[in-house]
Order: structure tokens, then sequence, then C-alpha cells
């Protein structure tokens, strides 16, 4: 169905370029149990999997440890709270992020793409997709405040390195699903126009104190970035980028969107490091 996909009004390029990507990128499966990406049989690294080789070892047991000799309790009851808490935030984001992708869909004219967990919040006759927590409404206000200049071309869509044989491959090939992309047009000069790449962010804090206080910073060759998960997201969106790159289209931006607890959020612009992760991978 999604190859098929067209929205009401958009530039001749923005409905070609949608259909390209589709139309590449098909042959991808994506299992949910253990967040599996497969070509052909073949199972593919996660984009996840690639970002988070060069963050700094993390030993749970130990830090556990320490934080209960500080804190009290027990080191148990620390690993188990905090495995509470990551269940908790995991669950709601991606609760969160579905209904960013049915917001993408139901703004952009297809109703019909609305996911399973939001289907009891679609009113059909007012055309409204109703939020339930404060994270959703901030994603009503990205859609509301969207320049017209942004053209929506996908959502949630799965993407793998390594399609264009006739592009140096990396010797990690990896695949991974962007949340939202964009095509700008720039209306007085068509060479600025271009392809950005948007991922929702429901974090309760994208920096981390600790890495910039110590100078925390990942592991080689991104040793000028810190710690945190702002430094991984940058990985993140430019692993999305390569594959895009390797068909022939251009990107000009990738930016976060982090949704707030109080309804509000924050657009974020991120570095380019694609050649960097070209030449790494």
């Amino acid at each position: 169905m999604k190859n098929k996909l067209k929205v009401e009004g958009e530039p001749k390029e923005v409905t070609e370029i949608r259909n390209k990507i589709l139309n590449t990128f098909n042959e991808l499966v994506f299992v949910e149990e253990g967040h599996k990406y497969y070509l052909r049989g073949e199972e593919l690294t996660s984009v996840s999997h690639i970002t988070h080789q060069f963050a700094q070892p993390f030993d749970e047991d130990k830090i556990a440890t320490n934080y209960a000799l500080k804190h009290g309790e027990t080191k148990e009851y620390w690993l188990d709270k905090w495995r509470y808490n990551s269940l908790k935030a995991t669950t709601t984001g991606t609760l969160v992020h579905e209904f960013g992708e049915s917001m993408a869909w139901l703004r952009n004219g297809h109703p019909e793409l609305i996911t399973e967990s939001c289907k009891t919040k679609f009113i059909a006759d007012k055309n409204w997709l109703v939020p339930t927590r404060t994270k959703e409404e901030s994603v009503i206000k990205f859609w509301d405040d969207l320049p017209s200049s942004f053209h929506f071309v996908l959502a949630e869509t799965k993407v793998y390195s390594g399609v264009n044989p006739n592009v140096e491959k990396l010797n990690q090939n990896y695949a991974g699903t962007f949340d939202l992309l964009f095509y700008y047009k720039d209306e007085n000069d068509d060479s600025k126009s271009g392809l950005v790449i948007f991922d929702y962010k429901t974090n309760a804090d994208l920096r981390k104190d600790f890495s910039r206080a110590y100078n925390k910073m990942l592991l080689p060759p991104f040793e000028d970035l810190y710690d945190e998960s702002l430094s991984l997201y940058t990985l993140q969106l430019s692993c999305y980028q390569i594959p895009l790159e390797d068909i022939g289209l251009k990107v000009i931006g990738r930016r976060i969107i982090w949704l707030k607890d109080d309804g509000t959020y924050e657009k974020i612009s991120l570095q380019d490091v694609t050649q960097k992760l070209r030449k790494t991978l």
C-alpha cells in the first residue's frame, strides 16, 4: 500500500523520492522479537548496535554496588529499580513513537495507516487523533509548527547499507528504521533543497552531566563527542543518512524532536558524521 502513497499537493520530486525509497528497500524484513533485521534470510546488524559499540563500557553490577554503598539498599534493589524504570520508559516511548507515526499519516491524508495502538484515539468524523500523554501533545505541537517548506516523505521506514553495488561497501553493513523523513524545498534556490531526517526522542535528558564534568567521551574515532545519548543519536541519524545517499538522494539535515513532559518539544540539529562512519565501519 505504501508504494502507492501520494500526498495531495506535494511536489513531484517528493513522490518520486518516496517511491524510490520504498521500492529500493522493500526486501528488508524486521522481526519485532529481538529487534532483528533480515535481508533475503541474512541477519543484518541493527543501527542501535552500531552506535553503542562506540559508547564507553558500562559495568552495571559494579555501578550498582557503588551506588548501594553510597545511597543504601542492596545492589539487587538498585538493579531492579533501574530495570523497572527502563522498561517503563521504553514502553512509554514506543507508544509515543506510534502516536507520532500515526499523526504523520493522518496529517498527510492517510488515516488508514494509523497504528493499531492509536486506532481507539482516532475520531474519524473530526479527523482527530486524541493525545493521552503530554508527550503526544508535544507531537501535535511539532506538526502544528511545521513550516510549509517541509514536505512529508515517509514515517517509520526501514533502510539498510550496502544496497547499491556501485558504491564502496562497508565492512559492517547494518539496517535501521528512521521515524520521519521530510523534503525541504527552497523556493528561491533549489540547490539548497534536500531531505531532512527527523527522529522523536522521549528521554528524560539527552545530555549527561557526569560525562561533561569529567570529559568522558565516546570511543575512537568519535572521541570529540561526549559519552551521552545526544552523541549516540548523532551517530544514529548519520547511519540513516548513508543508505539514502547510496541511492543518490541528497540529505541536508538531521534533527531530533525532543518531546517534553510539559507538552512542548525541542528541535535539535545534529552534525553530519557520515564520512567518519564510512571510514570506520
